[in-house]
């Protein structure tokens, strides 16, 4: 199969008539000028040794070597071989807790800080796969469908914050439940979900919804982050000064990480519980090597074909050209008395 790597290139072609015409008008001006200044023999010793015929000479061979300059960097292309690559991964959502108590500074330099950097650096270890972004508060929301576009999912993940979602609290039941719903259909038991929370759970149901959605294939992992101490969420108001997230009372709330909660998911959910205590990267291995047990699906298969160039089939009688066109002067010396103007 023949193709043109950069057919755009072959618009230079449209210089040659340009050019051409251009030549010939400044030529026959160039000629009526001359007549009207001096006759022939006396040009000839005025200006001896110019010639006529070696300015088109030379612009015939810089005429010529434009088409060739132009397939050139058009590229022309053969193709080798065809070959056929197939994809293979799972369906991985990452969900991330964006309520307020993820503000909590217990762990450096905050736990959604540190939730965000790890889930950037989880995507990095699990590309290949198909990955989604869920954000979640008391309600859930899908901030991007399951899709290759690893840019797009760190993009997601790194600007996630509690503003996103008015409504506050923790409800991780329906951060599971909203998961399945976004699955593509087929993908039972090559599917997977990574909660990244501090495992306060308001509603006390994410266990048995962890249970319900690995009896449907579904396996769940969980990442803690944060302190069981009791710890206050600093926020900034809207005239800049800083402040704690309060109760209906007006003194400060306070938010206790609990693991206990996410480790029940994770026990139920068939997956496994993890600690962010450590380094971001290390951890996001070892969930990378707990996802990668998981049996593959094939997602698609691509079939393309190699190219082969020529292009220098092209570039080198155009440089051919190009250097006779320099290497030739204006005059012609040893003949210089001879020529016609």
């Amino acid at each position: 199969m023949f193709r043109l790597q950069s057919p755009e290139y072959l618009w230079l072609l449209l210089a040659v008539p340009v050019l051409l015409a251009i030549f010939v008008w400044y030529w026959r001006q160039r000629r009526a000028a001359l007549q009207r200044f001096a006759n022939r023999e006396l040009l000839d010793h005025l200006a001896p040794g110019l010639n006529r015929r070696l300015p088109w000479t030379k612009f015939s061979l810089l005429l010529l070597a434009i088409p060739f300059l132009a397939l050139a960097l058009a590229n022309p292309q053969w193709a080798a071989e065809r070959q056929e690559i197939k994809r293979r991964g799972i369906d991985i959502i990452i969900g991330l807790d964006i309520s307020n108590s993820m503000l909590a500074e217990d762990v450096q330099p905050s736990r959604m800080e540190r939730a965000r950097y790890f889930s950037t650096a989880l995507v990095d270890e699990l590309v290949g796969n198909n990955l989604g972004v869920e954000l979640f508060t008391c309600t859930s929301l899908m901030q991007a469908p399951l899709t290759t576009d690893y840019a797009f999912v760190k993009s997601v993940l790194s600007a996630a914050a509690p503003y996103q979602i008015s409504a506050q609290g923790t409800n991780l039941a329906e951060a599971i439940e909203r998961a399945e719903e976004a699955y593509e259909e087929g993908s039972a038991n090559h599917r997977a979900l990574i909660l990244i929370s501090d495992g306060e759970d308001h509603t006390g149901s994410a266990a048995a919804a962890a249970a319900a959605a690995h009896g449907k294939g579904l396996l769940i992992y969980t990442v803690g982050v944060g302190k069981q101490e009791g710890s206050l969420m600093p926020v900034t108001l809207s005239n800049g000064r800083k402040d704690y997230v309060r109760t209906t009372g007006g003194g400060a709330a306070t938010t206790n990480a609990n693991p206990a909660t996410l480790e029940a998911i994770a026990s139920q959910g068939g997956g496994a519980y993890f600690p962010l205590t450590g380094d971001s990267k290390a951890l996001a291995n070892a969930i990378r090597a707990r996802v990668d047990r998981i049996e593959k699906q094939e997602f698609e298969s691509q079939s393309f074909s190699t190219y082969d160039s020529y292009f220098y089939y092209f570039l080198a009688p155009a440089l051919l050209l190009l250097l006779i066109e320099f290497s030739m002067g204006w005059k012609d010396r040893k003949r210089a008395a001879a020529f016609e103007i």
